[in-house]
């Protein structure tokens, strides 16, 4: 599963860290890196001891944890 990141339009894999793909909540896939995603605003980390992260769909504002 890969694609181009909504905002650099570079590859993203689904496969690789930091890598993001947004396909859980519509009938729409939104591919993102980590560091595009961080610097526009889209990323809140979540609170307690794990890693997860609530990450915000540019294209629809729907949130999806990852």
């Amino acid at each position: 599963m890969s694609g181009e990141c909504h905002y650099c339009h570079g590859i993203v894999s689904g496969f690789e860290r930091n890598h993001i793909v947004l396909d859980g909540h519509a009938d729409h896939e939104v591919y993102v890196h980590e560091r595009c995603a961080a610097g526009n605003g889209l990323i809140e980390k979540t609170a307690g001891p794990s890693d997860e992260m609530a990450i915000t769909c540019p294209e629809c504002g729907a949130v999806e944890r990852h």
